[in-house]
């Protein structure tokens, strides 16, 4: 009878126990099964370039030079160049900010072998400096591709698993609505040529006022976080225990986005800092790198292709230097590229409208704040023009005075919204009238702390070039079609 009760427990406790693994593994099966469904969705993307500079970096045999960093590295390097001064193939592994500079190390790192030359080279930001890490927009650039899994570290994996049901659900979503992301102009996966570069003629500066007042470049040592430096000497000491040289150089830095009140001795103190707390030479000299806004294209670190060729000059300079080659580099230093002629003349002046109040913006106007009765409105639509002249941008609190504000429209004319632009808690829905999302620049702010606000895009065209687009890909979850 003893025996006959046990068996029953061990029984109960043996169904118990499928049942619980079976609750566990459920979600994990569910997701695993419609990882297969919504792979491909994002193959046409500016991230999805990671798994082909993956595979570069893996299949580059022998002694290679490797440039890690975020954007501004395949904005503004041009391989065949510097495979041509430095007789070595030169992996381009920077591709985007917003993955996070870790996961470029951890993907690098068990790549890099004896006679390699590693060029650290992130954005000077507090973002790509920091242990930022974004486990969505990772896996949509593995794209159901999770070989590459293999090549991250333990605590950057956790961080991707628990992203996956955002990941499913949000790449469900662009199933359910018969589109896939195909943005147009640069910010796509056709962009890049065989070495991680983009390709895509970028022949002017396209920023309104030539840098982007959004995200001002501040080059203080607080930008470098702690936790940070520590990973990236971590990641420094691998390397060279394999038997690489590993070397820190600068980003390229629009000069008009510096900070105000950065001063040639805060950039000093900026370059010493980074001397004390990052374990390798650093082989450049930052005041090198900070170039006039003719040689940038649409952010404060992207150049333009004559930018992308000084950039390259000045790395390879840099590099034969380090390593004794007195050879000189034999890449002529290109012209600055001269601004667009801009919109039509005349001067503009403070005014209002009798709804808007416009302040001058470069050589048209800015939306700063309402006037009179407006202020009780619950639909704006933004002018195209005041005074004869292109209304460019929206500013900071420009609809702050505003109790009852429902709906706001922006058409093609706008070219910048400044953080806090709609930062009001009424807002229920922004229109955007535009195309391509690389003709509108916005803040990582706009909205304030309010999420309660959505942006609705024309078709499907243009819900999937916003939807990853360069600025506005953080506000994904908030966008849907007319």
């Amino acid at each position: 009878m003893e025996k006959s009760e046990k068996s029953n427990k061990k029984a109960v406790k043996a169904v118990l126990f499928a049942l619980v693994l079976l609750i566990v593994l459920a979600p994990v099966f569910a997701y695993a099964a419609s990882a297969h469904k919504v792979k491909g969705v994002y193959k046409n993307t500016f991230t999805a370039a990671l798994r082909d500079k993956y595979d570069l970096l893996c299949k580059t045999d022998g002694a290679k030079i490797v440039v890690v960093g975020g954007s501004s590295v395949c904005f503004g390097l041009v391989s065949p160049l510097m495979e041509n001064e430095m007789k070595m193939p030169v992996v381009d592994f920077g591709l985007y900010a917003t993955l996070g500079t870790r996961l470029m190390l951890d993907l690098s790192e068990k790549e890099i072998g004896k006679g390699d030359i590693v060029v650290l080279a992130p954005e000077l930001d507090s973002q790509t400096l920091s242990m930022y890490f974004n486990g969505e927009a990772c896996l949509e650039a593995f794209d159901g591709d999770f070989s590459m899994l293999k090549g991250i570290r333990r605590d950057t994996f956790k961080d991707v698993a628990g992203s996956f049901p955002g990941y499913i659900s949000k790449s469900l979503g662009f199933l359910r609505k018969g589109t896939v992301p195909d943005p147009q102009g640069v910010y796509n996966r056709r962009s890049f040529n065989e070495n991680g570069d983009i390709v895509f003629a970028r022949e002017a500066n396209v920023m309104t006022l030539g840098y982007d007042p959004n995200r001002l470049v501040d080059l203080s040592p607080e930008i470098l976080s702690a936790d940070f430096a520590d990973y990236l000497n971590t990641y420094i000491g691998k390397c060279e225990r394999k038997g690489a040289k590993v070397y820190f150089t600068f980003c390229p830095v629009n000069r008009d986005s510096l900070k105000e009140g950065t001063t040639a001795d805060t950039i000093y103190e900026f370059y010493r800092y980074l001397g004390e707390n990052i374990h390798c030479k650093i082989i450049s000299d930052i005041n090198d790198y900070i170039l006039p806004k003719e040689y940038f294209y649409d952010t404060n670190f992207h150049l333009n292709d004559r930018g992308a060729e000084l950039r390259t000059l000045l790395l390879a300079r840099d590099l034969k230097r380090e390593l004794g080659d007195n050879s000189g580099v034999a890449i002529d230093v290109p012209e600055e590229t001269e601004q667009p002629s801009g919109p039509p003349t005349g001067t503009p002046e403070k005014g209002d409208d009798g709804t808007f109040v416009y302040e001058p913006f470069g050589k048209g106007y800015e939306i700063t704040g309402l006037i009179g009765d407006s202020k009780d409105a619950k639909t704006f639509d933004i002018p195209r023009e005041f005074n004869g002249l292109r209304v460019y941008a929206v500013g900071k609190d420009a609809f702050a005075s505003c109790g009852r504000l429902e709906e706001i429209t922006i058409h093609d004319n706008i070219a910048l919204i400044r953080d806090g632009a709609f930062a009001i808690p009424t807002l229920r829905r922004v229109f955007i009238d535009v195309k391509n999302a690389d003709d509108l620049e916005a803040g990582e702010h706009i909205f304030g702390d309010y999420t309660g606000a959505e942006i609705v895009l024309n078709d499907a065209e243009s819900f999937g070039s916003f939807v990853s687009g360069y600025w506005w890909s953080i506000y994904a979850d908030r966008m849907r079609m007319r």
